[in-house]
């Protein structure tokens, strides 16, 4: 491996792990289009889909594993939301990971544009009436059996990507009224348990390039503690917007991508 291709990721994993501690959604949405077009920019081969998935999914357990806990010491994340949607989606998970490996680039690619779109899409919505952000967490509470429903669709888009975690947070915020901050910490929790089970998936069939993935999540630990620490010093309101605005530029690129294929 040369060092120009490591450095490339560790800069990669580091840029997924900063987005998973500031916005609370694992880092894949962010790092699925950046494994893919990014290396070809400084003559590097393009790693195909399949690999990135592979490569995201084990960079979303490692960020969230590190910023989760980070937002768990700070109070901003809700167990009982995280047991529940985190087991749900993690069965999902699993499954996806394990079909992923008859699907093709372009069914990949068009499934991650549709997710991308519709999140970015809720996110510009105006902020719903939430529960209090300064309540004890305690008393923030979701009903169980549209939370694991929600949650068991979700983690099949995971299993699928490496990525989808991005959706818990709109999931929780405008669906479930659960306030911003606990949304964004306990989705950590529920990416940490779900990659776990993807990865697993993803490993028991042989699609983890282990000296790739070890480089990037390196690189992705120092960037999800420097994301929670910029966490703090943000209001609600522009994590949102940040989140929109993210979202919604990664779902632009792929669409160019998913469009080449038809013209």
């Amino acid at each position: 491996m040369s060092a120009t291709l490591i450095a490339t990721l560790a800069g990669l994993g580091a840029t997924g792990g900063f987005f998973a501690g500031l916005l609370g959604f694992g880092g894949g949405v962010v790092m699925f289009p950046l494994l893919y077009y990014v290396p070809p920019l400084f003559g590097l081969a393009r790693l195909e889909a399949q690999t990135v998935a592979a490569i995201v999914i084990s960079q979303v357990f490692f960020s969230a594993l590190i910023g989760g806990f980070a937002h768990l010491r700070s109070g901003r994340v809700q167990g009982r939301i995280a047991l529940i949607a985190g087991s749900a989606s993690s069965v999902g998970s699993f499954a996806g990971g394990v079909a992923s490996r008859w699907t093709s680039e372009q069914f990949l690619l068009l499934l991650f544009g549709i997710v991308t779109l519709l999140v970015g899409l809720i996110m510009f919505l105006p902020a719903p009436r939430q529960q209090q952000e300064d309540e004890p967490i305690e008393s923030v509470s979701v009903p169980t059996i549209p939370l694991a429903s929600y949650s068991l669709a979700t983690g099949i888009v995971v299993g699928f990507l490496g990525a989808g975690n991005f959706a818990f947070v709109p999931l929780l915020i405008f669906v479930l009224r659960v306030p911003t901050r606990i949304a964004i910490g306990s989705s950590l929790f529920i990416a940490l348990m779900n990659s776990a089970a993807g990865f697993i998936g993803k490993l028991v069939i042989g699609q983890i390039p282990l000296i790739v993935s070890s480089v990037v999540v390196g690189g992705a630990a120092v960037g999800a503690l420097v994301g929670e620490q910029a966490h703090r010093r943000l209001s609600t309101k522009m994590l949102r917007c940040i989140y929109a605005v993210v979202v919604a530029l990664i779902a632009l690129r792929v669409w160019i991508t998913i469009w080449s294929y038809y013209i």
